[in-house]
């Protein structure tokens, strides 16, 4: 005879129950009501600091509005009313930031940026002695304002001589520190290494514990991991989820969603269910945004919600990537969520700039 469930669920760990009853409960799908594509944020704010092309745009809330992070960013000499063109690209860096002051929420935003002194958009990361500055660079990924300190984790990738835009492989992850938004980052070397066990693209903060969402290759998903708010500067003090608990060991960690591709992003709506998540396009769905929620960071995460990206006029779109939710631009209480993403266009690897679209999602 088969025992019942109720006298299994009695003779296993809490923990393990825990971990039974959300993998046998589905979470519903969203329902998106309206879907608004606004174009390019580009503006006069990256007008003024030089800017011409860039990707990325992950935003954190800091003292006085929201840091935004990019990744490779082409600066040059834009012209007053004109767009930005490759013929004006002078340089690029890896990483730049902007800032917007709280209360902002006009589209596109206004950004400021990070500048040198010659007024032009600056990386706030720098190389540590002995890196190779042809062939490494270092992208920001997730971030996080803890105590009075701002922390950017970042991954740290090998460029090579073929050409892009797939010349590259990541070798870790590090994180580094500053002050104030618009300002250098230290990175850390906690016993003289850079590398931190995690490389999140999504950090949470909940009752001083940092929750830290990773898209991993090896375990193939998203992982998740946590740290104390006050440990977050010591690579021991990280723990992954199993599945069932928490484990100092990377090789423990289970994913909490395997169709997580590219980027991730995390906000709450606790009318929407408690978390909505914005995920890259994977190759198979490489022209979409897609949305999921869930009641905890662990799971169990809804089916996606699939929302085709309109073509550019005269382009083909050949990736959509960097899908970021922005908490600072959305009314959470009406289900009006803003993202911004990236694309690739196909033919001769034309430059572009994150895009913004608006959300309404039925609650």
């Amino acid at each position: 005879m088969k025992p019942s469930l109720s006298r299994l669920l009695t003779t296993i760990p809490g923990s393990v129950v825990l971990g039974l009853l959300l993998a046998g409960c589905a979470t519903p799908a969203l329902r998106v009501e309206r879907t608004q594509f606004g174009g390019s944020i580009w503006s006069e704010g990256q007008r003024r600091a030089g800017v011409l092309f860039q990707d990325g745009s992950q935003a954190i809330a800091v003292d006085g509005g929201t840091l935004w992070s990019f990744g490779d960013t082409f600066w040059g000499d834009p012209q007053p009313g004109q767009p930005p063109r490759n013929s004006q690209i002078r340089g690029a860096h890896c990483a730049t930031l902007g800032f917007l002051p709280a209360g902002a929420t006009n589209l596109p935003p206004a950004l400021s940026y990070y500048t040198n002194a010659d007024g032009r958009a600056a990386n706030p990361l720098a190389l540590l002695p002995g890196e190779d500055e042809k062939h490494r660079r270092l992208w920001p990924t997730g971030a996080v304002l803890a105590g009075p300190h701002i922390y950017l984790y970042y991954s740290v990738i090998e460029t090579t001589e073929a050409p892009g835009p797939w010349n590259f492989h990541g070798v870790g992850g590090g994180l580094a520190v500053a002050d104030k938004p618009l300002s250098p980052f230290r990175r850390l070397q906690p016993e003289g290494d850079w590398k931190f066990p995690v490389e999140p693209m999504q950090a949470v903060r909940e009752n001083g514990v940092l929750y830290l969402l990773e898209v991993s290759t090896k375990p193939r998903g998203l992982l998740l991991a946590r740290v104390a708010e006050a440990q977050i500067e010591h690579p021991q003090a990280y723990e992954f989820y199993t599945g069932v608990g928490w484990s100092k060991e990377r090789a423990q960690a289970k994913v909490v969603l395997s169709e997580a591709y590219g980027q991730v992003s995390v906000m709450r709506m606790p009318r929407a269910g408690g978390y909505l998540m914005a995920t890259s396009s994977d190759f198979y769905h490489p022209r979409e945004i897609q949305l999921r929620r869930a009641a905890r960071l662990e799971g169990p995460w809804s089916a996606p919600v699939r929302i085709a990206v309109p073509e550019m006029a005269s382009k083909k779109t050949q990736l959509v990537y960097c899908a970021f939710l922005h908490p600072e631009l959305s009314d959470a209480d009406s289900g009006s969520v803003v993202v911004t993403f990236c694309r690739i266009l196909e033919g001769n690897w034309e430059l572009t700039n994150p895009e913004w679209a608006v959300f309404k999602l039925a609650l």
